[in-house]
Protein backbone atom coordinates (compact mmCIF):
# COMPACT_ATOMS: atom_id res chain seq x y z
CA UNK A 1 0.00 0.00 0.00
CA UNK A 2 1.41 2.96 -0.90
CA UNK A 3 0.59 6.19 1.05
CA UNK A 4 -0.14 10.05 -1.13
CA UNK A 5 1.72 12.81 -0.91
CA UNK A 6 -0.13 14.28 1.89
CA UNK A 7 -0.55 11.49 3.76
CA UNK A 8 3.54 10.99 3.17
CA UNK A 9 3.93 14.96 4.62
CA UNK A 10 1.40 14.19 7.26
CA UNK A 11 3.14 11.16 8.80
CA UNK A 12 6.31 13.31 8.69
CA UNK A 13 4.49 16.26 10.94
CA UNK A 14 3.52 13.88 12.93
CA UNK A 15 6.78 12.27 13.50
CA UNK A 16 8.82 15.63 13.85
CA UNK A 17 5.93 16.42 16.44
CA UNK A 18 6.81 13.08 18.58
CA UNK A 19 10.47 13.66 18.56
CA UNK A 20 9.94 17.06 19.91
CA UNK A 21 7.79 15.57 22.48
CA UNK A 22 9.74 13.37 23.30
CA UNK A 23 12.79 15.57 23.64
CA UNK A 24 10.80 17.86 26.10
CA UNK A 25 9.61 15.08 28.03
CA UNK A 26 13.15 13.25 28.56
CA UNK A 27 14.38 16.98 29.90
CA UNK A 28 12.41 16.79 32.52
CA UNK A 29 12.29 13.93 33.63
CA UNK A 30 16.18 13.42 33.52
CA UNK A 31 17.80 13.28 36.79
CA UNK A 32 20.80 14.79 35.57
CA UNK A 33 19.36 17.77 34.36
CA UNK A 34 18.07 18.32 37.92
CA UNK A 35 21.22 17.81 40.14
CA UNK A 36 24.63 19.94 40.35
CA UNK A 37 27.12 18.49 38.90
CA UNK A 38 30.43 19.41 37.86
CA UNK A 39 29.33 19.60 34.18
CA UNK A 40 31.83 21.55 31.35
CA UNK A 41 30.04 24.22 29.12
CA UNK A 42 31.44 22.77 25.60
CA UNK A 43 32.47 20.11 24.27
CA UNK A 44 36.34 20.90 24.10
CA UNK A 45 36.48 21.32 28.11
CA UNK A 46 34.56 17.82 28.42
CA UNK A 47 37.64 15.86 27.07
CA UNK A 48 39.97 17.72 29.00
CA UNK A 49 41.87 19.86 26.82
CA UNK A 50 42.71 16.81 24.32
CA UNK A 51 42.95 18.76 21.05
CA UNK A 52 41.02 16.54 17.62
CA UNK A 53 38.98 14.82 19.99
CA UNK A 54 35.27 15.29 19.32
CA UNK A 55 32.03 13.60 20.03
CA UNK A 56 30.37 12.01 16.73
CA UNK A 57 27.12 13.71 15.48
CA UNK A 58 25.19 10.57 16.37
CA UNK A 59 26.20 10.53 19.97
CA UNK A 60 25.80 14.04 20.15
CA UNK A 61 22.47 13.63 18.95
CA UNK A 62 21.43 11.38 21.61
CA UNK A 63 23.04 12.86 24.38
CA UNK A 64 20.88 16.44 23.17
CA UNK A 65 17.68 13.73 22.81
CA UNK A 66 18.07 12.95 26.29
CA UNK A 67 19.91 9.57 26.28
CA UNK A 68 22.95 10.74 28.00
CA UNK A 69 22.78 7.60 30.12
CA UNK A 70 22.65 5.42 27.09
CA UNK A 71 25.24 6.94 25.20
CA UNK A 72 27.59 6.74 28.00
CA UNK A 73 26.78 2.76 28.44
CA UNK A 74 28.00 2.70 24.52
CA UNK A 75 31.26 4.71 25.04
CA UNK A 76 32.11 2.24 28.31
CA UNK A 77 31.91 -0.78 26.28
CA UNK A 78 34.22 0.85 23.56
CA UNK A 79 36.56 2.35 25.99
CA UNK A 80 36.36 -1.52 27.38
CA UNK A 81 37.75 -2.80 24.46
CA UNK A 82 40.35 0.28 23.92
CA UNK A 83 41.49 -1.75 27.74
CA UNK A 84 42.06 -5.06 26.35
CA UNK A 85 44.04 -3.72 23.09
CA UNK A 86 46.20 -1.75 25.94
CA UNK A 87 45.40 1.50 23.70
CA UNK A 88 45.01 3.92 26.75
CA UNK A 89 45.48 6.88 24.95
CA UNK A 90 42.24 5.92 23.49
CA UNK A 91 40.34 5.90 27.09
CA UNK A 92 40.86 8.81 28.46
CA UNK A 93 39.01 10.79 26.11
CA UNK A 94 35.76 8.50 26.25
CA UNK A 95 35.90 8.44 29.99
CA UNK A 96 35.89 12.42 30.29
CA UNK A 97 32.97 12.20 27.68
CA UNK A 98 31.20 9.54 29.99
CA UNK A 99 32.15 11.29 33.36
CA UNK A 100 30.25 14.44 31.27
CA UNK A 101 27.20 12.43 30.31
CA UNK A 102 26.59 10.42 33.70
CA UNK A 103 28.35 12.47 36.40
CA UNK A 104 26.90 9.63 38.66
CA UNK A 105 28.23 6.79 37.20
CA UNK A 106 31.50 5.75 39.88
CA UNK A 107 33.14 3.25 37.67
CA UNK A 108 34.76 5.58 35.02
CA UNK A 109 36.10 7.71 37.68
CA UNK A 110 37.56 4.83 39.29
CA UNK A 111 39.02 3.44 36.35
CA UNK A 112 39.98 6.99 34.37
CA UNK A 113 42.03 8.00 37.82
CA UNK A 114 43.57 4.17 37.50
CA UNK A 115 44.95 4.30 34.17
CA UNK A 116 46.32 8.20 34.55
CA UNK A 117 48.08 7.50 38.23
CA UNK A 118 48.96 3.58 37.01
CA UNK A 119 48.75 2.84 33.27
CA UNK A 120 51.35 5.63 31.59
CA UNK A 121 54.13 4.35 32.19
CA UNK A 122 57.90 4.51 30.37
CA UNK A 123 59.69 1.18 28.67
CA UNK A 124 60.66 0.00 32.36
CA UNK A 125 56.85 -0.06 33.96
CA UNK A 126 57.75 3.34 35.59
CA UNK A 127 54.28 5.09 36.41
CA UNK A 128 54.37 8.83 34.69
CA UNK A 129 53.92 11.20 38.00
CA UNK A 130 52.96 14.13 35.86
CA UNK A 131 49.74 12.81 35.88
CA UNK A 132 48.98 12.72 39.63
CA UNK A 133 47.41 16.21 40.18
CA UNK A 134 45.13 14.92 37.44
CA UNK A 135 43.93 11.68 38.85
CA UNK A 136 43.85 13.51 42.04
CA UNK A 137 41.30 16.54 40.16
CA UNK A 138 39.47 13.15 38.91
CA UNK A 139 38.49 11.68 41.87
CA UNK A 140 37.42 15.15 43.74
CA UNK A 141 35.26 15.68 40.95
CA UNK A 142 33.70 12.08 41.30
CA UNK A 143 33.57 12.93 44.77
CA UNK A 144 31.82 16.52 43.79
CA UNK A 145 29.29 14.73 41.97
CA UNK A 146 28.63 12.14 44.52
CA UNK A 147 29.10 13.62 47.85
CA UNK A 148 26.98 11.09 49.75
CA UNK A 149 28.39 8.06 48.87
CA UNK A 150 31.66 6.86 49.82
CA UNK A 151 33.32 5.00 46.91
CA UNK A 152 35.20 8.43 45.43
CA UNK A 153 36.51 8.83 48.94
CA UNK A 154 37.82 4.89 48.83
CA UNK A 155 39.81 5.28 45.68
CA UNK A 156 41.34 8.81 46.73
CA UNK A 157 42.28 7.56 50.16
CA UNK A 158 44.14 4.47 48.37
CA UNK A 159 45.58 6.85 45.98
CA UNK A 160 47.69 8.76 48.12
CA UNK A 161 48.83 5.86 50.75
CA UNK A 162 49.57 3.43 47.69
CA UNK A 163 50.76 6.02 44.95
CA UNK A 164 51.64 9.15 46.09
CA UNK A 165 52.33 8.07 50.37
CA UNK A 166 51.05 11.08 51.73
CA UNK A 167 49.25 9.35 54.25
CA UNK A 168 47.67 12.40 56.03
CA UNK A 169 45.90 13.10 53.18
CA UNK A 170 45.26 9.42 52.54
CA UNK A 171 43.31 9.43 56.31
CA UNK A 172 41.52 12.25 55.34
CA UNK A 173 39.80 10.77 52.16
CA UNK A 174 39.07 7.93 54.03
CA UNK A 175 37.35 9.74 57.27
CA UNK A 176 35.28 11.45 54.79
CA UNK A 177 34.08 7.94 53.28
CA UNK A 178 33.20 7.03 56.59
CA UNK A 179 30.14 9.91 56.99
CA UNK A 180 28.73 7.80 54.18
CA UNK A 181 27.78 4.55 54.93
CA UNK A 182 30.84 2.86 54.05
CA UNK A 183 32.01 -0.69 53.13
CA UNK A 184 33.84 -0.82 56.67
CA UNK A 185 36.14 -3.77 55.32
CA UNK A 186 37.34 -1.73 52.20
CA UNK A 187 37.38 2.03 53.73
CA UNK A 188 37.31 1.91 57.96
CA UNK A 189 40.48 -0.64 57.51
CA UNK A 190 42.30 1.63 54.99
CA UNK A 191 41.60 4.43 57.64
CA UNK A 192 43.19 2.81 60.31
CA UNK A 193 46.05 1.67 58.56
CA UNK A 194 46.64 5.52 56.84
CA UNK A 195 46.79 6.97 60.10
CA UNK A 196 49.00 3.98 61.67
CA UNK A 197 51.52 4.93 58.80
CA UNK A 198 50.74 9.08 59.26
CA UNK A 199 52.32 8.32 63.04
CA UNK A 200 48.96 8.60 64.94
CA UNK A 201 49.32 5.59 66.43
CA UNK A 202 46.55 6.43 68.98
CA UNK A 203 44.15 7.40 66.35
CA UNK A 204 44.57 4.10 64.40
CA UNK A 205 44.07 1.79 67.50
CA UNK A 206 40.96 3.69 67.96
CA UNK A 207 39.83 3.50 64.65
CA UNK A 208 40.39 -0.29 64.95
CA UNK A 209 38.23 0.10 68.19
CA UNK A 210 35.56 1.58 65.91
CA UNK A 211 35.85 -1.01 63.14
CA UNK A 212 35.32 -3.73 65.77
CA UNK A 213 32.11 -2.00 66.77
CA UNK A 214 30.95 -1.74 63.61
CA UNK A 215 31.93 -5.29 62.57
CA UNK A 216 29.99 -6.63 65.54
CA UNK A 217 26.87 -4.00 64.85
CA UNK A 218 26.19 -6.03 61.48
CA UNK A 219 26.54 -9.53 63.15
CA UNK A 220 23.98 -8.74 65.70
CA UNK A 221 21.63 -7.41 63.03
CA UNK A 222 18.89 -9.52 62.69
CA UNK A 223 18.10 -8.34 59.35
CA UNK A 224 22.26 -8.24 58.39
CA UNK A 225 22.24 -10.70 54.87
CA UNK A 226 24.60 -13.82 54.89
CA UNK A 227 26.96 -12.40 53.16
CA UNK A 228 27.18 -8.98 54.83
CA UNK A 229 27.59 -11.65 58.01
CA UNK A 230 30.59 -13.28 56.51
CA UNK A 231 32.10 -10.20 55.77
CA UNK A 232 31.77 -8.76 58.78
CA UNK A 233 32.98 -11.69 60.11
CA UNK A 234 36.03 -11.18 58.30
CA UNK A 235 36.54 -7.86 58.91
CA UNK A 236 35.83 -8.01 63.13
CA UNK A 237 38.90 -11.19 63.31
CA UNK A 238 41.02 -9.18 61.35
CA UNK A 239 40.72 -5.93 63.31
CA UNK A 240 40.83 -7.37 66.21
CA UNK A 241 43.86 -9.01 65.81
CA UNK A 242 44.88 -5.25 63.80
CA UNK A 243 44.67 -3.77 67.47
CA UNK A 244 46.38 -6.13 69.33
CA UNK A 245 49.03 -6.33 67.33
CA UNK A 246 49.01 -2.43 67.45
CA UNK A 247 48.89 -2.53 71.39
CA UNK A 248 51.68 -4.96 71.64
CA UNK A 249 53.92 -2.76 69.06
CA UNK A 250 52.88 0.54 71.24
CA UNK A 251 54.46 -1.19 74.26
CA UNK A 252 57.61 -2.63 72.59
CA UNK A 253 58.65 -0.60 70.21
CA UNK A 254 60.18 2.19 72.53
CA UNK A 255 62.38 -0.49 74.02
CA UNK A 256 62.91 -2.82 70.52
CA UNK A 257 64.00 0.45 68.82
CA UNK A 258 67.06 0.68 70.96
CA UNK A 259 70.10 2.05 70.52
CA UNK A 260 69.22 3.18 67.11
CA UNK A 261 70.82 1.37 64.20
CA UNK A 262 73.59 3.25 62.36
CA UNK A 263 73.11 2.90 58.60
CA UNK A 264 76.60 3.88 57.68
CA UNK A 265 74.75 4.68 54.27
CA UNK A 266 76.99 4.33 51.32
CA UNK A 267 76.25 5.12 47.70
CA UNK A 268 77.29 5.88 43.85
CA UNK A 269 75.17 7.19 41.13
CA UNK A 270 76.95 7.18 37.56
CA UNK A 271 75.96 7.70 34.24
CA UNK A 272 76.74 4.83 32.36
CA UNK A 273 75.66 5.86 29.00
CA UNK A 274 73.14 9.28 27.96
CA UNK A 275 70.20 9.08 29.94
CA UNK A 276 71.23 6.30 31.73
CA UNK A 277 72.53 6.33 35.57
CA UNK A 278 73.54 3.27 37.69
CA UNK A 279 72.21 3.64 41.38
CA UNK A 280 74.01 1.59 43.73
CA UNK A 281 75.24 1.55 47.63
CA UNK A 282 74.79 -0.35 50.88
CA UNK A 283 73.42 -0.08 54.52
CA UNK A 284 72.50 -1.27 57.81
CA UNK A 285 69.05 -2.40 57.34
CA UNK A 286 68.45 -4.06 60.57
CA UNK A 287 64.67 -5.90 61.11
CA UNK A 288 62.84 -8.66 63.40
CA UNK A 289 63.68 -11.79 61.88
CA UNK A 290 61.04 -13.24 64.55
CA UNK A 291 58.46 -11.19 66.86
CA UNK A 292 57.21 -13.08 70.18
CA UNK A 293 54.09 -11.56 71.26
CA UNK A 294 54.15 -13.54 74.36
CA UNK A 295 57.21 -12.00 75.68
CA UNK A 296 56.31 -8.80 74.01
CA UNK A 297 52.87 -8.84 76.64
CA UNK A 298 55.40 -9.48 79.72
CA UNK A 299 58.63 -8.06 79.53
CA UNK A 300 57.87 -5.14 77.03
CA UNK A 301 60.29 -6.33 74.25
CA UNK A 302 58.92 -8.27 71.30
CA UNK A 303 61.71 -8.69 68.93
CA UNK A 304 62.40 -12.34 69.54
CA UNK A 305 65.21 -12.46 66.79
CA UNK A 306 67.03 -8.75 65.21
CA UNK A 307 69.37 -8.23 62.22
CA UNK A 308 69.96 -7.57 58.70
CA UNK A 309 66.84 -7.96 56.48
CA UNK A 310 65.85 -7.89 53.15
CA UNK A 311 62.50 -6.13 52.13
CA UNK A 312 62.86 -2.52 52.36
CA UNK A 313 63.42 -0.35 49.55
CA UNK A 314 65.59 3.22 48.58
CA UNK A 315 63.24 5.40 46.61
CA UNK A 316 65.23 7.37 43.84
CA UNK A 317 63.76 10.41 42.45
CA UNK A 318 64.93 12.29 39.60
CA UNK A 319 62.82 15.89 39.08
CA UNK A 320 63.50 19.34 37.56
CA UNK A 321 65.35 21.29 40.47
CA UNK A 322 62.71 22.32 43.31
CA UNK A 323 59.60 20.40 42.11
CA UNK A 324 56.81 20.11 43.91
CA UNK A 325 53.86 18.64 43.16
CA UNK A 326 51.03 21.13 42.27
CA UNK A 327 47.81 20.89 44.22
CA UNK A 328 45.07 19.22 42.25
CA UNK A 329 42.60 21.89 40.45
CA UNK A 330 40.15 21.74 37.90
CA UNK A 331 40.26 18.47 35.77
CA UNK A 332 42.33 18.16 32.46
CA UNK A 333 44.58 16.22 30.66
CA UNK A 334 46.66 18.72 30.21
CA UNK A 335 50.43 18.75 31.60
CA UNK A 336 53.72 20.35 31.05
CA UNK A 337 55.56 18.45 28.71
CA UNK A 338 58.51 20.39 29.76
CA UNK A 339 58.51 19.17 33.67
CA UNK A 340 61.09 15.33 33.62
CA UNK A 341 60.21 13.19 36.57
CA UNK A 342 61.58 9.83 37.48
CA UNK A 343 61.01 7.75 40.49
CA UNK A 344 61.73 4.22 41.31
CA UNK A 345 62.72 1.90 44.35
CA UNK A 346 65.40 -0.49 45.15
CA UNK A 347 65.25 -3.24 47.06
CA UNK A 348 68.05 -4.28 49.54
CA UNK A 349 69.26 -7.30 49.98
CA UNK A 350 72.09 -9.44 51.11
CA UNK A 351 72.90 -8.11 54.42
CA UNK A 352 74.58 -11.21 56.29
CA UNK A 353 75.16 -11.98 60.34
CA UNK A 354 76.76 -14.68 62.36
CA UNK A 355 77.53 -14.45 65.82
CA UNK A 356 80.34 -16.44 67.38
CA UNK A 357 78.77 -19.44 68.90
CA UNK A 358 75.68 -19.17 66.90
CA UNK A 359 74.37 -20.66 63.45
CA UNK A 360 75.32 -20.12 60.00
CA UNK A 361 74.87 -22.26 56.83
CA UNK A 362 76.87 -22.68 53.94
CA UNK A 363 76.03 -22.28 50.64
CA UNK A 364 76.64 -22.57 47.00
CA UNK A 365 75.53 -18.89 46.15
CA UNK A 366 75.82 -15.93 47.67
CA UNK A 367 71.57 -15.39 47.22
CA UNK A 368 70.78 -19.17 48.25
CA UNK A 369 67.29 -19.30 50.13
CA UNK A 370 67.29 -20.25 53.98
CA UNK A 371 64.98 -22.58 55.14
CA UNK A 372 61.92 -20.86 56.46
CA UNK A 373 62.39 -21.81 59.82
CA UNK A 374 65.91 -21.51 59.69
CA UNK A 375 65.81 -17.91 58.69
CA UNK A 376 62.97 -17.46 61.40
CA UNK A 377 65.45 -17.75 64.07
CA UNK A 378 68.40 -15.77 62.73
CA UNK A 379 70.26 -18.18 60.36
CA UNK A 380 71.89 -16.61 57.45
CA UNK A 381 73.90 -17.93 54.32
CA UNK A 382 77.49 -17.73 53.33
CA UNK A 383 79.05 -18.99 50.85
CA UNK A 384 83.32 -20.28 50.36
CA UNK A 385 86.01 -19.47 51.11
CA UNK A 386 83.81 -17.02 53.88
CA UNK A 387 81.70 -19.51 54.71
CA UNK A 388 84.89 -22.30 55.71
CA UNK A 389 86.78 -19.01 57.48
CA UNK A 390 84.29 -17.87 59.86
CA UNK A 391 82.88 -21.54 61.43
CA UNK A 392 82.94 -25.16 60.84
CA UNK A 393 80.33 -28.01 60.42
CA UNK A 394 77.91 -28.93 63.18
CA UNK A 395 79.01 -32.40 63.39
CA UNK A 396 82.61 -30.99 64.20
CA UNK A 397 81.18 -28.29 66.65
CA UNK A 398 79.17 -30.77 68.63
CA UNK A 399 82.09 -32.75 68.83
CA UNK A 400 84.42 -30.10 70.50
CA UNK A 401 85.37 -28.23 67.80
CA UNK A 402 83.56 -24.81 68.62
CA UNK A 403 81.22 -24.16 71.29
CA UNK A 404 77.65 -23.23 70.63
CA UNK A 405 76.55 -20.27 72.60
CA UNK A 406 73.53 -20.38 74.68
CA UNK A 407 71.20 -18.68 71.72
CA UNK A 408 73.44 -20.81 69.32
CA UNK A 409 71.78 -23.90 71.01
CA UNK A 410 68.43 -22.37 70.88
CA UNK A 411 68.65 -22.08 67.86
CA UNK A 412 69.47 -25.54 67.04
CA UNK A 413 67.46 -26.90 68.85
CA UNK A 414 64.08 -25.08 67.67
CA UNK A 415 65.21 -25.86 64.00
CA UNK A 416 65.86 -29.40 64.75
CA UNK A 417 62.28 -29.94 66.37
CA UNK A 418 60.65 -26.68 64.91
CA UNK A 419 57.43 -24.61 66.69
CA UNK A 420 54.42 -24.66 64.58
CA UNK A 421 54.08 -21.74 62.81
CA UNK A 422 50.52 -20.88 64.14
CA UNK A 423 52.74 -20.38 67.73
CA UNK A 424 53.42 -17.23 69.13
CA UNK A 425 56.42 -17.94 70.56
CA UNK A 426 59.10 -18.20 67.59
CA UNK A 427 61.63 -19.97 69.77
CA UNK A 428 62.08 -22.45 72.90
CA UNK A 429 62.46 -21.19 75.98
CA UNK A 430 65.48 -21.76 77.65
CA UNK A 431 63.99 -24.14 80.23
CA UNK A 432 63.17 -26.37 77.76
CA UNK A 433 66.72 -26.29 75.28
CA UNK A 434 69.22 -28.78 77.37
CA UNK A 435 66.30 -31.49 77.23
CA UNK A 436 66.55 -31.13 73.30
CA UNK A 437 70.21 -30.80 72.94
CA UNK A 438 70.75 -34.19 74.70
CA UNK A 439 68.08 -35.51 72.72
CA UNK A 440 69.38 -34.19 69.38
CA UNK A 441 72.58 -35.65 70.65
CA UNK A 442 71.60 -39.10 70.85
CA UNK A 443 70.07 -39.16 67.32
CA UNK A 444 72.68 -39.01 64.90
CA UNK A 445 70.27 -39.27 62.19
CA UNK A 446 69.22 -35.98 62.74
CA UNK A 447 72.03 -34.32 62.81
CA UNK A 448 73.73 -35.73 60.06
CA UNK A 449 70.95 -34.14 58.08
CA UNK A 450 71.26 -31.08 59.41
CA UNK A 451 75.22 -31.09 58.42
CA UNK A 452 74.17 -32.20 54.94
CA UNK A 453 71.51 -29.28 54.82
CA UNK A 454 75.30 -26.86 55.65
CA UNK A 455 74.38 -25.49 58.76
CA UNK A 456 77.72 -24.64 60.77
CA UNK A 457 78.53 -23.23 64.00
CA UNK A 458 80.24 -19.31 63.92
CA UNK A 459 83.76 -19.29 65.43
CA UNK A 460 84.04 -15.16 65.06
CA UNK A 461 81.06 -12.35 64.42
CA UNK A 462 80.98 -11.15 61.34
CA UNK A 463 78.20 -8.97 59.68
CA UNK A 464 77.53 -7.41 56.46
CA UNK A 465 75.72 -4.71 55.33
CA UNK A 466 72.83 -4.63 52.60
CA UNK A 467 73.06 -4.15 49.05
CA UNK A 468 70.62 -1.94 46.56
CA UNK A 469 71.70 -1.72 42.62
CA UNK A 470 69.94 -0.65 39.41
CA UNK A 471 70.26 0.77 36.23
CA UNK A 472 67.82 3.28 35.23
CA UNK A 473 67.43 3.96 31.27
CA UNK A 474 65.34 6.90 30.56
CA UNK A 475 66.57 6.97 27.08
CA UNK A 476 63.88 5.32 25.44
CA UNK A 477 60.87 7.36 26.62
CA UNK A 478 61.53 10.97 24.76
CA UNK A 479 58.53 12.05 25.75
CA UNK A 480 58.15 11.25 29.59
CA UNK A 481 61.68 12.16 29.95
CA UNK A 482 62.29 14.96 27.99
CA UNK A 483 65.04 17.13 30.11
CA UNK A 484 64.08 20.38 28.78
CA UNK A 485 65.51 22.13 32.06
CA UNK A 486 69.33 22.76 32.84
CA UNK A 487 69.03 21.91 36.58
CA UNK A 488 68.01 18.87 38.61
CA UNK A 489 67.66 16.97 41.83
CA UNK A 490 68.46 13.17 42.22
CA UNK A 491 67.02 12.18 45.32
CA UNK A 492 67.74 9.28 47.47
CA UNK A 493 65.85 8.22 50.47
CA UNK A 494 64.38 6.06 52.76
CA UNK A 495 61.03 6.37 54.98
CA UNK A 496 60.46 4.28 58.04
CA UNK A 497 56.48 4.44 57.23
CA UNK A 498 56.86 3.38 53.86
CA UNK A 499 58.61 -0.36 55.44
CA UNK A 500 57.27 -3.81 56.20
CA UNK A 501 55.93 -3.92 60.03
CA UNK A 502 59.41 -6.44 60.62
CA UNK A 503 61.75 -3.41 59.73
CA UNK A 504 59.42 -0.89 61.32
CA UNK A 505 59.77 -2.94 64.43
CA UNK A 506 63.79 -2.45 64.97
CA UNK A 507 63.16 0.94 63.36
CA UNK A 508 60.15 2.51 64.47
CA UNK A 509 56.83 4.03 63.37
CA UNK A 510 58.97 7.56 62.72
CA UNK A 511 62.46 6.47 62.72
CA UNK A 512 62.94 6.53 66.40
CA UNK A 513 65.81 3.55 66.04
CA UNK A 514 67.45 5.15 63.19
CA UNK A 515 70.65 6.98 62.90
CA UNK A 516 73.29 7.73 60.29
CA UNK A 517 76.21 10.36 60.86
CA UNK A 518 76.02 11.61 57.21
CA UNK A 519 72.64 11.63 56.05
CA UNK A 520 69.86 11.05 58.72
CA UNK A 521 66.94 14.32 57.76
CA UNK A 522 64.45 14.93 60.15
CA UNK A 523 61.36 15.50 57.96
CA UNK A 524 59.93 18.71 59.91
CA UNK A 525 56.94 18.76 57.76
CA UNK A 526 55.62 16.32 59.06
CA UNK A 527 54.05 15.49 62.54
CA UNK A 528 55.58 13.60 64.49
CA UNK A 529 58.98 14.36 62.89
CA UNK A 530 60.12 11.49 60.95
CA UNK A 531 63.77 10.30 61.18
CA UNK A 532 65.01 9.44 57.85
CA UNK A 533 67.89 8.67 55.21
CA UNK A 534 67.71 11.30 52.53
CA UNK A 535 70.20 12.34 50.27
CA UNK A 536 69.78 15.58 47.44
CA UNK A 537 72.59 15.38 44.73
CA UNK A 538 72.31 18.16 42.27
CA UNK A 539 72.82 17.67 38.89
CA UNK A 540 72.97 19.64 34.84
CA UNK A 541 71.16 18.26 31.71
CA UNK A 542 74.53 17.72 31.11
CA UNK A 543 75.48 15.73 33.20
CA UNK A 544 72.88 13.10 32.86
CA UNK A 545 72.59 13.43 28.94
CA UNK A 546 76.31 13.10 28.07
CA UNK A 547 77.95 10.55 26.31
CA UNK A 548 80.23 8.45 28.28
CA UNK A 549 80.84 6.44 31.52
CA UNK A 550 80.92 9.14 34.60
CA UNK A 551 80.47 9.29 38.05
CA UNK A 552 77.84 11.52 39.05
CA UNK A 553 78.12 11.31 42.97
CA UNK A 554 79.29 8.81 45.62
CA UNK A 555 78.98 9.04 49.27
CA UNK A 556 82.35 10.68 51.49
Amino acid sequence: MSLSKQQQTTLQALAAVLVALVVLLQWRIDPLRMQKAIEPQKASKALGGLKGATLPFEYTLGAVAGFRQVIAGLLWVRSDAFFHEGNYDAILPLIRLITWLDPNWLDPYATGAWHLTYNFTDTDQRSDRRYLPAGVALLNEGIANNPDLFDMYKEKGWLYYDKIKNYDESAKAYAGGMQHNPDINQVGHGLAHALERSGRVDEAAKQWEENIRLHKATLDDPKASADAKVRAKQGFESSTKQLEMLKVREKCRPNDTQPPVDANFQFQVVRTKPKVIEVSGSWNLEGAKSFDVEKAKTVGRGIAVGGPVDGARVDVRLQDQGYVMPPPGEFTFDLDSSVTIMQDSISTKGGKKAVKGGLFIKQKTQYGTVDPMADRVGVYGFTDPEASQIGVPLDKALAGAAPLSPFGQTQLVTIAYPLPYSSLKPLHDASEVPALMQKLRSDPAKVADLVKKGFFVATKDVETPGLFKREIDMSKDPKMYGFAKEKYDLILSFNPRNSPDFVKDRLGWNGEGLTDKKYLYLDSTTKPGIKMLRVVIPLTREEITGEGRKVLAASK
